[in-house]
């Protein structure tokens, strides 16, 4: 067991860095000998890596040349090789006496060459010029031509090095057998040794870089080096292998060597290891002689450090001294700025609370809001058409009366139902503004069409001053918004007049650049109080309407304002004295000015008979599909009904049952005009598919228009994207009656008889 003084007291490193940090010139030199050993170190590592690496890359170099000088000398024994393979390959197997039996062509090849010898059985030589082998055990040839071979040699080339007319060559032999399988001679082609010489030399100098071709038994055959390099390791042809410590001469050295393919014969290239290590050693020395250097510097740096470390341990004396003067200061601040910020943070705790609540009730009431869509619109859809196929049939003045007090009702309801849906939607995010460059004459127009017989009748000019300018907006945006502002202006004021203008406006700080035009709403109504004037446009804020008269609005106008304002990118202000009026503007963007020119007049369409045009109606609601084909009747249409897709589909049968017959007979299905019909359906088919569908299975469009609760973009687009109108639900009697017409009058000649495609206006039209 240790004892207690050994198991508590530091590491003896720790110990000496203590010691050492007590002493300013201490530490100085031991961080500056630690600084020199660390550099040795680096020097050494790095000096072991260049070394393993200028090896790697000796062993690339020989492996590449060796590739390289194997292309080459192939190409230059190739010649050779293949008239070889083309006499040989012709008599073995026939013997040395088929010689004579050579075609013109050989003939002429053998010509050529003048490297062609044949040697008998016995090493005579019994065609071309003499040959003499350069190695003394095989200077009658016989050795290299009569010794025992394995089948895979025995109908291969022998290479050699020899004389051929006393000229140094490679001497490429090859075995002829008779048809008994007897050998019977050899046939020799020499390879001039001074037609490899280009090569040699641009690939070795015998010196630095030595390069041959070698026998696998490691005699040479041409080249520069070693005569002979010892048994070669055996290699597949074609193949490449290197050694970074063979022997040649009794030094080491880097050989390369590959197989030539189809001959025994390896391409070797050697690369002393003296040569590759000598950039090396130079290397290394100047490095020891950089790192001795930086020693030196080190222990001098050592010295400076130590006497700067001893003054700066003084002035840290006295610095220590002030500092603890200043510590006792220091934590009674901290002991403050910590309660202070306690406080705070409690505080802050509590404030993302609560805008997490209101945030969460926000979303809350948006998303029942939006889910309450399609199913409110729903029934205030049959309430309305059934309202107004009773307002037809009733005739007393008293039963008359109860009916306009629930039409204004229903009135009322879908007010505020179309206010509330309006506010869900834009705290959605489903509204994308489409912003364009909008002439703000043609905002002010819509504005005068829209209110002036509201102010008129309240006794009050409505006022609109002319401009030219250009601004970049939402055209539909910003027209509702004006019109909530002029309609506000308009209620609560009692006498003298509302005015619409604009004017320029200075940039601001924190605004974007470029120029802004202010878009002005006045009037000489009551005012607002200033403390009201940032409660006005919060939802369901009424001011002076305490008992909620809807006659006076919902209060969600300029609430309104404010989520259209905050989607453009818009900024809203207002301005009130009580008792002179109210000014309320909306800041655009500018981008110039255009001159309008004079609007167009527009004429209604032709009224349209309705009693032979036939509407198929699909609704899946049993009362909306009453409600509307009553309602329909009433108008002298011939309606037709289904539940779903697939139901109104039938009743057109599975072919194009809808077109007549080209002999003039009546059709046998009927044709409509014109369908109406719900968007969301049960089935597979939506009612823009429906509308589609039947149109494909009479062979010709068909017009349609989608009633729905739904207000999702995605359904606007889809009923444009097949040339259907959109209405949605609730949909007042007059405006369903004035689409239908609007739709039939396009198409007032209906389909031509014949089923063929409408005039070409008339589609242009749709």
């Amino acid at each position: 067991m240790t004892s207690p003084q050994t198991s508590t007291s530091p590491p003896s490193f720790v110990a000496a860095l203590r010691r050492n940090a007590a002493s300013p010139r201490m530490l100085v030199a031991f961080l500056c000998a630690t600084l020199a050993l660390l550099g040795t170190a680096s020097w050494a590592t790095v000096t072991a890596l260049d070394y393993r690496d200028t090896l790697e890359r000796s062993e690339q170099d020989a492996q590449q040349a060796a590739i390289l000088f194997d292309s080459h000398a192939r190409g230059v024994l190739e010649a050779s090789v293949g008239l070889l393979e083309q006499v040989a390959g012709r008599m073995d197997g026939r013997g040395l006496n088929s010689w004579a039996e050579r075609t013109l062509a050989e003939a002429m090849a053998v010509e050529r060459s003048g490297r062609v010898t044949l040697l008998g059985a016995d090493g005579a030589v019994q065609y071309g010029n003499t040959v003499a082998f350069a190695e003394p055990e095989t200077s009658d040839g016989l050795s290299l031509l009569v010794r025992p071979l394995s089948p895979r040699e025995e109908h291969a080339i022998l290479p050699a090095f020899g004389y051929m007319a006393g000229q140094p060559a490679i001497l490429l032999a090859r075995r002829i057998h008779t048809a008994a399988g007897v050998f019977d001679g050899a046939v020799l082609v020499a390879v001039p040794v001074a037609s490899l010489n280009p090569v040699l030399k641009a690939f070795g100098d015998g010196t630095a870089r030595s390069v041959g071709l070698y026998r696998p038994d490691g005699v040479r055959l041409a080249g520069f080096g070693a005569p002979f390099l010892g048994p070669l390791p055996w290699l597949d042809p074609g193949t490449v292998q290197v050694d970074a410590k063979w022997m040649v001469n009794g030094s080491a050295s880097v050989l390369g060597v590959k197989r030539m393919s189809g001959l025994s014969i390896l391409s070797a290239v050697t690369i002393p290891r003296t040569a590759v290590l000598d950039p090396w050693y130079v290397r290394m020395e100047r490095g020891l002689v950089v790192v001795v250097a930086g020693v030196v510097a080190l222990a001098g740096l050592s010295m400076l450090g130590a006497a700067s470390l001893l003054r700066e341990a003084l002035a840290r004396q006295a610095l220590t001294r002030a500092n603890a003067q200043l510590e006792q200061a220091n934590v009674q601040l901290e002991q403050r700025v910590e309660e202070r910020t306690a406080a705070l943070s409690a505080l802050n705790v509590k404030l993302s609370r609560a805008l997490e609540e209101k945030e969460r009730a926000n979303q809350a009431k948006g998303r029942f809001l939006s889910a309450a869509n399609h199913d409110l619109r729903q029934p205030f859809q049959a309430l309305r058409l059934f309202h107004h196929i009773l307002m037809e049939r009733l005739a007393g003045s008293r039963d008359r009366g109860i009916a306009e007090k629930m039409g204004e009702a229903l009135d009322a309801g879908e007010k505020l139902l179309h206010a509330l849906l309006e506010v869900a939607t834009l705290d959605a995010g489903v509204v994308r503004p489409q912003l364009a460059d909008v002439p703000v004459s043609l905002v002010f127009e819509d504005l005068l069409t829209e209110f002036r017989a509201m102010a008129a009748e309240k006794g009050l000019v409505l006022r609109v001053m002319p401009t030219r300018m250009v601004i970049r907006t939402d055209r539909a945006l910003l027209t509702r918004m004006l019109g909530d502002l002029v309609r506000n202006a308009i209620r609560f004021t009692d006498k003298g007049r509302v005015t619409l203008g604009c004017r320029h406006e200075e940039p601001r700080q924190g605004r974007q650049q470029g120029r802004w035009l202010r878009i002005e709403v006045w009037d000489t109504g009551t005012g607002i109080p200033a403390e009201q004037l940032d409660n006005i446009f919060e939802d369901f804020v009424q001011l002076g309407n305490p008992e909620r008269d809807r006659s006076q609005g919902l209060g969600l106008g300029l609430a309104k304002v404010r989520r259209k304002a905050a989607l453009l990118g818009h900024a809203v202000e207002v301005r009130s004295l009580q008792g002179r009026g109210s000014v309320f503007a909306i800041s655009v963007p500018v981008v110039g000015t255009e001159r309008l020119p004079a609007p167009a007049p527009v004429q209604d369409a032709d009224p349209v008979e309705a009693g032979d045009r036939l509407i198929l109606v699909v609704e899946d609601d049993p009362i909306q599909r009453d409600a509307v084909r009553l309602l329909l009747e009433s108008w002298d249409y011939r309606v037709m009904v289904a539940d779903e897709g697939e139901s109104a589909l039938a009743l057109f049968g599975g072919d194009k049952g809808g077109m007549p017959p080209q002999d003039g007979a009546a059709p046998a299905r009927p044709v409509p005009d014109l369908i109406v019909s719900d968007f969301r359906l049960p089935g597979r088919l939506t009612g823009v598919q429906t509308v589609a569908t039947v149109g494909e299975r009479l062979g010709r469009p068909v017009p349609g228009l989608i009633l729905t609760g739904d207000t999702a973009p995605e359904r606007i687009r889809e009923a444009v994207a097949t040339g259907c109108r959109l209405l949605h639900k609730p949909v007042s009697p007059e405006a369903l009656r004035h689409a239908i017409a609007a739709i039939l009058s396009e198409r007032p000649g209906g389909y031509p008889a014949d089923g063929g495609e409408p005039a070409l206006e008339n589609e242009s039209a749709a």
